[in-house]
């Protein structure tokens, strides 16, 4: 699978190059299936994979942030999402990425994954039980010390209040706007946790941002759970939303849920 899903990436990658300079990717076409707002870059990188699945006949149902589930006949389903970090890349922020995870119907059963910057052109790989990947190099988590921590937070409209409690554990805070990315980030070990907490239901993550990436960081020594400590889950169904912490250092999880009690 890992050939099929880098073929795909390198397909958006390609086709993202060689748009026009004035290709204008901020306009809203429509809405997606999951409700949020579908811009042209969106539609342009998910209509690039569907031909591509179709063009190389693929085998896999998808699961899509625009188009949906779209039943193919196939046991598997391909989670998407065609572009994430959708703002950065329509602002020339050079952090966004095509995200590709393939499962059978939940989070817990994805067994392969990619993520791939669509700026820089770096891919991120994990196969379940396989390890994880940059660049064809092993990657892998790394420890928490207060003096030399970064976290990755989600910050501003709709920030839950505790939010203020976890800033106060890394000596760095980071907010990027590509849960795909951030994630991969903790899986390299770059930083050493991603905490969303949202009060508004509707931001929250969704299958499509996290299957790949989640995947990835586990693979990579991590863990991701819920705000209760639960190892997360999520149906391939874009309805399902959840807050999370991800992290590499067992000991950041303690510190996180103990702060927001």
């Amino acid at each position: 699978m890992k050939s099929e899903l880098t073929k795909i990436a390198n397909e958006v990658y390609t086709a993202y190059r060689e748009l026009p300079r004035g290709f204008d990717g901020h306009i809203e076409v429509g809405r997606g299936a999951s409700g949020s707002a579908t811009s042209k870059i969106d539609k342009f990188a998910e209509d690039a994979i569907l031909a591509y699945l179709d063009a190389h006949d693929i085998r896999l149902n998808v699961l899509s942030e625009e188009a949906g589930y779209v039943d193919r006949g196939c046991n598997k389903t391909l989670v998407v999402d065609p572009i994430d970090g959708t703002i950065n890349c329509t602002k020339g922020i050079p952090f966004f990425s095509v995200s590709l995870a393939v499962g059978n119907s939940r989070l817990r059963d994805c067994e392969s994954a990619l993520v791939k910057n669509l700026y820089t052109g770096d891919t991120y790989y994990a196969r379940r039980g396989g390890g994880a990947e940059l660049n064809g190099h092993r990657i892998a988590v790394s420890k928490y010390v207060r003096d030399n921590s970064i976290f990755i937070v989600f910050d501003g409209k709709d920030v839950a209040p505790e939010t203020e409690r976890v800033k106060s554990i890394p000596s760095r805070l980071r907010t990027m706007g590509c849960a795909s990315l951030e994630m991969c980030l903790v899986a390299q070990g770059a930083v050493q946790a991603h905490y969303m907490n949202c009060t508004n239901f509707e931001r929250m993550i969704r299958i499509v941002d996290i299957a790949a990436s989640c995947l990835i960081l586990r693979e990579a020594g991590g863990e991701v759970v819920d705000l209760k400590g639960e190892r997360l889950d999520m149906a391939f169904d874009l309805k399902d939303r959840k807050n999370f912490l991800a992290y590499g250092d067992p000991k950041v999880k303690e510190l996180v849920l103990r702060s927001s009690e």
